[in-house]
């Protein structure tokens, strides 16, 4: 043995032999670290997990269903992603390095913690997630983004996300360790919570299919899995929300559902033109699809005071449009109702404190839209209920959403969907179509559902 060993004598991996198994099991009870022990086979489990989601991905891939982007994968990218194993390696290696021998408390972990495991989801939810958006987003400056390979895969796997340049696999290293570390320092760290992030960040990066629409719209999404930063600074992809509701259409239609009710939130024009996105994006679908704007119109010129009719039909006639009604009776009242102050103003849900200022004294502010105003600044008006309708009393163990009806009130819109799916129509009710406004009022009518008797919300 040389008496003055340089710095290369050495293996560079002779330190980790003291971690070997033979090591763990010659010595003593209090010196053994069980941490370090379970690093390596950690490893392998990795591995296999990821191996599992790469396999079931390819599967379903080959299959033609549930793809996200209607494209196969390229050989290409096969090869370029064969290294995924890589990053696993890597981690291991320093994970050993900074643990074992580097980061004082890095040893002797206990094998649960709870007050590690809630500073862990606090610095996972805090800085990690607000510092990878900011990283993600920088990485796609042109300066960078051209020199990373990552991007390539158009048809993203499970790994896609860990196949990226060296430089990048430290950084994130680094910002992924830093719950590790921080507990570790702060003596809360310990076994489970800390293999078990690891397998949490795998799983989500896994499963995730929102990177692909990432990867198809490179200025959208760059959020690791909590999109709060994407909605924060508006580089959310709509067409996010829109993946999710299809893929909820197809699920209920594979269980058998007749009708599917959209959400008050999915109906925006911008959003998916009304709900007709999903219809003209799968016409072979069996289950309809109704968002209930029928029943809407009809509350509208229904059950909420005559009056509001009538200035329905006022304001539709100042724009121009003709109105037509049934009954000569009809006709004169609204001929004298154009003489009078109607005092009603027919608004969304951005009615602006500005606005409202502007409504003389006693004005009710009926809402058409499904929300009502964010705000009500005006003592002197009333501010009706959104369209709504009182369920019948047999109607039973169903949940609505809208906590600003009072008790056993639902939006016309979900009723819409309820009564089209008791009628068993068989057509669709969304996007630009309506149905008869008159047979869908009839139809509610008929299975109970009543109008309203307490108009107005303080």
């Amino acid at each position: 043995m040389a008496s003055k060993p340089g710095i290369l004598t050495d293996w560079p991996w002779t330190p980790l032999e003291t971690l070997s198994t033979y090591s763990f099991m010659v010595k003593d009870e209090k010196e053994r670290d069980l941490l370090n022990f379970l690093i390596f086979p950690f490893l392998l489990w990795r591995m296999l997990h990821n191996q599992i989601w790469i396999s079931l991905s390819r599967y379903r891939t080959a299959k033609g269903r549930n793809r996200i982007v209607d494209k196969h994968i390229e050989i290409e990218q096969v090869d370029r992603e064969r290294n995924w194993d890589d990053q696993i390696i890597l981690s291991g290696i320093l994970f050993y390095i900074i643990l074992g021998k580097m980061l004082p408390g890095g040893t002797q972990f206990p094998i649960w913690r709870l007050d590690g495991v809630i500073l862990m989801a606090l610095l996972h939810a805090g800085p990690v997630e607000f510092v990878y958006y900011w990283l993600h987003r920088a990485l796609h400056h042109h300066y960078l983004y051209s020199r990373s390979h990552h991007h390539s895969s158009i048809v993203p796997e499970p790994i896609t996300s860990v196949t990226r340049p060296f430089a990048e696999h430290i950084t994130y290293f680094v910002l992924f360790a830093t719950p590790l570390i921080t507990t570790a320092l702060t003596g809360a760290g310990s076994i489970v919570p800390a293999f078990g992030y690891i397998t949490y960040i795998d799983l989500m990066n896994n499963m995730g299919h929102c990177h692909s629409l990432h990867h198809t719209q490179l200025r959208a999404n760059y959020s690791l899995f909590m999109p709060l930063y994407d909605y924060l600074f508006s580089t959310v992809d709509k067409t996010s929300d829109t993946l999710y509701e299809t893929k909820a259409i197809l699920e209920a239609e594979e269980k058998g559902a007749r009708v599917i009710s959209l959400g008050l939130l999915n109906q925006g024009e911008e959003l998916n033109r009304y709900g007709g996105l999903f219809v003209h994006k799968n016409p072979e679908l069996k289950i309809k699809v109704v968002d209930g704007s029928s029943l809407a119109v009809a509350v509208l010129t229904n059950s909420i005071l005559t009056k509001v009719a009538y200035a329905t039909a006022f304001a539709l006639c100042q724009k121009g449009i003709q109105v037509v009604t049934l009954r000569e009776d009809e006709h004169e009242k609204l001929i004298r109702s154009f003489g009078s102050n109607l005092k009603i103003w027919l608004v969304g849900n951005g009615l602006t404190e500005e606005e409202q200022s502007k409504a003389e004294r006693g004005t009710m502010f009926v809402p058409f839209s499904q929300f009502p105003p964010a705000t009500k600044r005006r003592k002197d008006c009333t501010y009706h209920l959104t369209l709504a309708m009182a369920t019948p009393a047999a109607l039973e163990n169903v949940d609505s959403c809208e906590n600003w009806l009072p008790r056993r009130v639902m939006s016309a819109w979900r009723i819409g969907g309820i009564v089209h799916a008791l009628e068993g129509w068989n057509e669709h009710e969304c996007g630009y179509t309506i149905s008869n406004v008159d047979t869908v009022w009839d139809a509610a009518l008929r299975h109970g559902f009543l109008p309203l008797t307490i108009p107005t919300q303080s």
